[in-house]
């Protein structure tokens, strides 16, 4: 690592803008592999974009590698929905995957993350990550020539020309195709087949559709019980994660008393580093008297000031079922969690694709907001490492015992492949 920082401090031996600046720490902070550690281009940057016709007037799904089109915004009507794209302006999909997939910021080696990171990965994302940084590393074009093959006939390549969006009219795009729904549905898709989708666990999405998670957890599985339901599937894709109340649903969820973390670990006390250059300086400092100190060189927090630590007890009313969950690489964050406890109190029947989190654990309690003083780029800076008190491999996330990836014909057509598959095993156990 410290090799790492200095050959990227040697290289700016001369004036530079701001996104080549960008291209750099966005490299960097690839490489240290925590998805928390997040850079994100200035506020000017965002402005300077109104002002461009290089938007990319495609969505994406990566499946094995392989590119394809999702959805297409009306300019680019020549591209059918389904399509696999073969390459864009000459570069092939495996020589894009090549150069955007390291500048994504992730845990571990989990590469499942990475790719869904240049899909609209989540509802409640805040922008696409293959949209945002091709006009970085690979080239700003208003222009696209894409080789294609079309589902409907896959036996000849064809090409099509079309042409970048601008501001406005990609904002429009974008936000249409992410509908944004409630975070948390619940169902019944058989009579005894109960269905929990959970999108986020972020206060803000469940502020927008007024839902209490506390309250709805609390009568969903009052329900659940008195139904003597036997089997829940818990759909957990694509939700970026939030806050303490996925915590909280882990007591409904398992069966026996278990710790959560084995520990919890700050590099400094008092004030962070660079104060001056944090959004949230004053907000981040850590209290002496919460930490002790380590023979790392590290200050871990004390239990009394962190109930995590210590041992948590199950819900009266927690699922006694079977629970099968639905995961992907962008379960991430607090999702992840989730599905790291219940993986780890071997609770569940996992379907999907590595998880993208590691099962080590993460570093999203404390987060330091840096904005750089010359360029204004900004990155968020984890503070803060916990460490789960489960079993895992270093680096890696939830591996499912049944790795089900969707079919592009099953998209195109609304049929969810991974949710049909958990239900046909839930019927093939009776």
């Amino acid at each position: 690592m410290n090799k790492l920082l200095d050959d990227g401090f040697r290289s700016l031996d001369k004036p530079g803008t701001e996104v080549e600046f960008y291209k750099l720490i966005a490299t960097i902070c690839a490489r240290v592999h925590d998805e928390h550690l997040i850079p994100k281009p200035s506020e000017g940057y965002y402005l300077s974009l109104k002002d461009t016709r290089h938007h990319f007037p495609l969505s994406l799904k990566i499946i094995d590698r392989r590119i394809y089109v999702l959805t297409a915004a009306q300019s680019a009507g020549a591209i059918p929905v389904g399509s696999e794209i073969i390459s864009i302006n000459g570069k092939s999909a495996e020589e894009l995957l090549g150069i955007l997939l390291p500048t994504i910021p992730s845990d571990g080696y989990i590469q499942s993350f990475d790719l869904r990171h240049l899909e609209d990965y989540s509802m409640t994302e805040e922008e696409n990550l293959f949209d945002l940084n091709y006009p970085i590393f690979v080239e700003n074009t208003e222009s696209y020539t894409i080789e294609f093959v079309d589902r409907s006939d896959r036996s000849k390549i064809n090409v099509a020309t079309i042409s970048g969006m601008d501001d406005r009219d990609y904002k429009r795009y974008f936000y249409g195709r992410t509908k944004l729904v409630a975070p948390l549905e619940f169902r019944y898709i058989k009579d005894d087949v109960a269905y929990l989708r959970i999108s986020s666990f972020l206060r803000w999405h469940r502020n927008r559709f007024e839902q209490d998670f506390y309250a709805l957890y609390d009568s969903t599985f009052k329900e659940l019980k008195k139904k003597r339901i036997d089997n829940l599937i818990l759909d957990l894709r694509n939700n970026e994660g939030g806050d303490e109340t996925g915590e909280k649903l882990l007591t409904y969820l398992l069966d026996r008393p278990y710790q959560h973390f084995a520990s919890a670990e700050f590099k400094f006390v008092g004030q962070p580093p660079m104060t001056a250059h944090l959004q949230n300086g004053n907000d981040v400092s850590v209290d002496g008297s919460s930490v002790y100190p380590t023979d790392t060189g590290m200050y871990a927090l004390k239990k009394t000031s962190m109930p995590l630590l210590n041992e948590q007890q199950p819900d009266a009313n927690h699922f006694r079922g079977k629970l099968y969950v639905l995961i992907n690489g962008a379960t991430g964050s607090m999702a992840s969690v989730v599905a790291d406890f219940l993986k780890g109190n071997r609770k569940g029947t996992f379907i999907g694709e590595e998880s993208g989190g590691t099962m080590e654990g993460n570093t999203s309690h404390r987060i330091a907001r840096l904005v750089l003083p010359h360029s204004k780029i900004r990155v968020a800076i984890p503070l803060m490492k916990t460490v789960n008190a489960v079993a895992f491999t270093k680096g890696r996330g939830v591996d499912p015992d049944y790795r089900i990836s969707p079919r592009i014909d099953d998209l195109v057509n609304g049929v969810d492949t991974e949710l049909m598959f958990a239900v046909d095993l839930i019927k093939s156990k009776k």
